[in-house]
């Protein structure tokens, strides 16, 4: 693995560090945080212009079909400066679906459109209940001469009000297929969830919607599919928890090295200065590991373990060095004035963000003893 970006990787993270802090500050997190909208319309134009809404999508469809080892380096500034837009969801995994499990004319419509940054894409997985696992997954839909309706709701679906179209997942028998419909259908309703990281999450409530036959995304290895779509996005998620944990660890680090205590930097106490060492040597270690699962994906590799423990570790490692930088903060960290407890918030959010940690462990322990059996 060629661990030294190339020249071009370091101008597309000078570029995308730039665009963070030009228009995606934490003075606009706090601006955007707890709004039914939830990102920066200067921030999703800039994403636009440079191209980077069509990040994961086919050039004959207007992206730039980007190595996933680029993309670790775009999510890494976004997860730095804990930007907040609809990339993931609508850039990544809507993009990934359609790509694989669409048709030629859903893949030119829409994929052209997620390209171009003028169409969003969500995703409605989850439901009330339920867990990550298929079993999770229950809203089925009815039939009536040859049309189809879907009642149930979704929750936990990101940007749902912003959004043109949503793909839903649903159940057909033992199957699992999935759903795209337009989000102006009057039989939809959306309903703002509040969540501690204060991130844009609906409660999408479908009555009688009608689904267009053409609009539907079937096939027997759909589950399998979504499985290889999470797993790529587990990375990209940690990759945004390592930016998140770097930066964070670094305000902690210098704030140590204002703050006083008993005549003397706190900084210079062996107990703070240990748990900085810790940390920086937890954010090294979850970047190369984040790195080496994108690599291997853009090598064609198996990246189920990997994916796994990436996410589970850097989500893991982010939380608590975003709870140490609070305690080098003391009883101030705790309050919404200051910065901390934003990344505090994020690292909890991204922790079960798509896949929480008992699906990671069972994942790896999974994986694990299958290769075990193996050698025996």
């Amino acid at each position: 693995m060629e661990l030294q970006f190339s020249e071009e990787q370091i101008l597309l993270r000078n570029t995308i560090e730039k665009i963070c802090i030009d228009n995606s500050d934490l003075k606009t997190l706090r601006e955007i945080e707890d709004t039914k909208k939830g990102y920066s319309d200067q921030f999703w134009t800039q994403l636009k212009n440079l191209g980077l809404t069509g990040i994961n999508i086919p050039t004959k469809f207007g992206g730039s079909e980007m190595g996933l080892l680029d993309q670790v380096i775009v999510y890494e500034e976004f997860g730095r400066a804990l930007s907040l837009s609809p990339h993931l969801v609508s850039s990544v995994i809507c993009a990934s679906l359609i790509n694989k499990l669409g048709t030629s004319k859903q893949k030119k419509e829409i994929l052209t459109g997620i390209a171009s940054g003028e169409l969003i894409t969500s995703l409605a997985w989850l439901e009330e209940g339920s867990s990550f696992h298929k079993e999770g997954i229950n809203l089925t839909l009815s039939k009536k001469s040859d049309k189809y309706y879907v009642t149930g709701k979704k929750h936990m679906v990101p940007y749902a009000s912003e959004a043109n179209k949503i793909i839903f997942l649903f159940r057909d028998n033992s199957n699992i297929g999935a759903a795209i419909i337009d989000t102006d259908d009057p039989g939809l309703t959306f309903n703002y969830q509040e969540n501690h990281a204060k991130t844009s999450l609906y409660e999408v409530t479908f009555k009688k919607v009608e689904i267009d036959k053409d609009n539907l995304m079937q096939k027997p290895n759909f589950w399998e599919i979504w499985e290889e779509i999470a797993s790529l996005s587990q990375i990209l998620i940690a990759a945004e928890a390592s930016g998140g944990s770097e930066r964070s660890l670094y305000i902690g680090r210098d704030y140590s090295l204002e703050r006083e205590a008993f005549g003397q930097k706190i900084g210079s106490f062996q107990s703070i200065a240990h748990y900085l060492a810790d940390g920086y040597v937890e954010v090294e270690a979850n970047k190369l590991m984040t790195y080496q699962a994108a690599w291997s994906f853009d090598e064609k590799k198996d990246i189920s373990s990997l994916s796994a423990l990436s996410k589970l570790q850097a989500c893991r490692s982010f939380r608590e060095i975003a709870a140490t930088t609070i305690q080098i903060y003391g009883g101030m960290g705790f309050t919404v004035e200051a910065d901390p407890q934003l990344f505090f918030k994020r690292a909890k959010h991204l922790q079960n963000y798509m896949w929480d940690e008992p699906y990671l462990e069972n994942q790896i322990e999974n994986k694990f003893f299958n290769s075990l059996r193996g050698t025996l």
